[in-house]
């Protein structure tokens, strides 16, 4: 499988953008003017139909810094993000039930049947 550009081009600059993009995570929605923004196709030599995401004034004004980012890169860090943000939850869902069997465990040994019977309408109310 060949390496994407957007890969490639991260390994050498450590980054691609990074002064435009400082903050921007994932698929950008706003540019820091405010203005929404765009997804554009590059018509480069370089990087020839290569799309990317452009703040809509950026294309007016060439000369001001305004965002630019790559789709191929968004989406790899929007997917990074969504992975990170299921292991977080995974792992809160793990400790929450290590945490109520723990907690039944107590109610049983300390008082029997009508201490877990007292927790189980706890839980439900």
């Amino acid at each position: 499988m060949e390496k994407s550009r957007s890969a490639s081009y991260i390994a050498k600059s450590g980054g691609a953008c990074s002064r435009r993009n400082r903050g921007v995570h994932g698929v950008p929605t706003r540019c820091w003017c405010g203005e929404g923004i765009a997804t554009f196709v590059s018509k480069t030599n370089k990087n020839p139909f290569w799309k990317f995401y452009r703040c809509e004034m950026a294309m007016q004004r060439k000369g001001e810094d305004h965002i630019f980012k790559w789709v191929d890169e968004a989406l790899a860090e929007e997917i990074s993000l969504v992975e990170a943000r299921q292991r977080t939850i995974e792992e809160d869902l793990e400790y929450m039930r290590k945490t109520e069997k723990s907690e039944e465990d107590v109610a049983l040994q300390k008082n029997g049947c009508l201490a877990v019977i007292t927790w189980l309408c706890c839980k439900l109310w």
